[in-house]
């Protein structure tokens, strides 16, 4: 068997070979990268967002989120838009830290500033009084690069000026 010597400036066919096999590899590698970075999504487990009516006199009407088998980071968001009413009162927080900014006389959106930890609850509750025909809509939203399989994201507060129902 004789090696096949290849003239000036050309490559033999082995060489040409040994290059394409060795390539395969290192393409295969690069491009199977990319869609391994894509999939960082960081996984919090089954939230619920849930409404509740509160206790006349006690505690407003308003909504309760629990965390799942991982805390909910910072920068998760929570919008209610209110209807049946000119303004949706103010919300206080309870059981964590966050920030509440008044969009407009029926919406407000509450901002999480530290993470709430797994299974913990915080409750965010209006000044409105459930004797007051009402209905509050909320919605959670997980800021870039987090999923959370199963959640229940949204929740419902509705009251009729004698009863109030939570979702």
């Amino acid at each position: 068997m004789t090696d096949e010597q290849p003239s000036a400036g050309r490559f033999s066919r082995r060489t040409i070979v040994k290059g394409a096999a060795w390539s395969v590899p290192i393409i295969a590698a690069a491009v199977a990268t990319p869609l391994a970075a894509a999939s960082t999504d960081v996984e919090v487990g089954a939230f619920a967002l849930r409404g509740t009516c509160g206790t006349l006199g006690l505690l407003g009407p308003g909504f309760t989120l629990t965390a799942g088998t991982a805390p909910l980071p910072v920068g998760t968001t929570l919008l209610i838009n209110g209807s049946g009413v000119a303004n949706v009162g103010v919300f206080g927080v309870s059981g964590g830290t966050a920030s509440v900014s008044v969009l407009s006389g029926t919406s407000r959106l509450i901002t999480l500033t530290s993470a709430l930890p797994a299974g913990a609850t915080i409750a965010f509750r209006s000044t409105l009084s459930i004797t007051v025909a009402f209905t509050l809509n909320g919605i959670t939203t997980l800021p870039s690069g987090y999923i959370a399989t199963g959640s229940k994201p949204t929740g419902t507060v509705s009251s009729t000026l004698v009863l109030c129902s939570g979702t």
